[in-house]
C-alpha cells in the first residue's frame, strides 16, 4: 500500500470505513455507501485498486448500495491492532503521525461531515465524531490544531438520551479548512463544502 492509499485508508477509517476480524489470512478494510454515493465510491476504488480489491457489489435486498473491500491481507492487520485494539474503533495516541495529508481530512469529511450554512454569517463545518470519547474527539481537535492549523472545539450533543460528541470547525478556520480539502473533494459531496458560496466568500 503506498502513501496515498495509506492517508486515504486512515481518513476512511476515521469516517465510515471499518475493519473486520482477522481470520487465518488477515483481515478486510471494507467501505459502503448509498447508490447516490456511487462516484465517490468509484473513486475510492480506483485510487485503491493497485493495493488489491475484491470486486464492487450491490448490497442485496431494498438497500440501494454498493460496497468492496481489500482483499485479506496482513498489511490490513497491523492497522486493525492500531484502531480497534480491543475490537472497538477508538483513535489511536499516535494520530497525530498518521492524520497528516489534506486527503486523509477530505475523506473522513465526506464521509461525516456537515456544512451548516444558514446564512453568509453562519457558514461552520462539523464531523460526527458519535463513536469516539470526549477525550477522544479532544485528541482529534488538538491533531487538526498541529497539523493543519485548524481552530476546531468539541461539541456535546444528546440523541434518544444519549451522549455524543462532534468536532466543530471554528469559523476564522472555515477558510482554510475548505482550502484544504476542496480539490479531494469529489463533484457528488460539493454540497458539503458549497463551492459557489465559498467562492462569494473570497
Amino acid at each position: 500500500m503506498n502513501r496515498l492509499q495509506q492517508s486515504i485508508l486512515i481518513g476512511s477509517i476515521l469516517g465510515d470505513g471499518w475493519i473486520d476480524t482477522p481470520s487465518k489470512g488477515g483481515s478486510r478494510w471494507i467501505i459502503k455507501y448509498d447508490d447516490k454515493y456511487l462516484p465517490y465510491l468509484n473513486w475510492l476504488y480506483l485510487k485503491l485498486r493497485s493495493f488489491g480489491l475484491c470486486e464492487m457489489k450491490s448490497k442485496s435486498g431494498n438497500y440501494h448500495q454498493h460496497y468492496f473491500s481489500t482483499k485479506t491481507s496482513q498489511e490490513i492487520v497491523v492497522w486493525r491492532k492500531l484502531f480497534y485494539p480491543k475490537g472497538k474503533k477508538i483513535i489511536p495516541n499516535s494520530i497525530e503521525k498518521l492524520l497528516i495529508d489534506p486527503i486523509s481530512l477530505a475523506v473522513w469529511y465526506m464521509d461525516d461531515g456537515t456544512l451548516d450554512n444558514r446564512s453568509k454569517n453562519h457558514f461552520n463545518a462539523s464531523i460526527a465524531t458519535y463513536c469516539f470519547s470526549y477525550v477522544e474527539c479532544l485528541l482529534l481537535a488538538e491533531t487538526l490544531m498541529k497539523n493543519f492549523k485548524i481552530k476546531a472545539r468539541v461539541h456535546k450533543c444528546t440523541m434518544r438520551g444519549k451522549t455524543y460528541y462532534r468536532l466543530y470547525i471554528k469559523s476564522e478556520s472555515m477558510n482554510s479548512f475548505i482550502n484544504l480539502i476542496s480539490k479531494h473533494v469529489q463533484p457528488c459531496m460539493a454540497y458539503k463544502i458549497n463551492r459557489s458560496y465559498y467562492q462569494q466568500l473570497r
